[in-house]
């Protein structure tokens, strides 16, 4: 029998794990919705996989943003000093 993440015999006494994992499902396609301006609905037809790969994207695409940023500020900041 297979058994949704939604079941109430997964619930502990600590959490409800249904409930905290369909927010976590809610908040990633939010947020790759949010990020790569596509609809919700589509996102929601993705794979689990496939989510989780484009957030890893989209991680490593901020990281190498603020990077960039952090490098072009320090550039500033030595021209001044000269």
């Amino acid at each position: 029998m297979d058994r949704s993440f939604l079941d109430p015999q997964l619930f502990n006494k600590n959490e409800n794990y249904g409930q905290k994992r369909y927010k976590e499902i809610v908040k990633e396609c939010w947020y790759i919705s949010d990020n790569l301006n596509t609809s919700y609905t589509d996102v929601l037809d993705m794979s689990f996989q496939e989510r989780y790969y484009l957030i890893t994207f989209i991680n490593d695409k901020q990281e190498q943003t603020q990077k960039a940023i952090e490098q072009r500020q320090q550039e500033l900041r030595n021209k001044r000093k000269k």
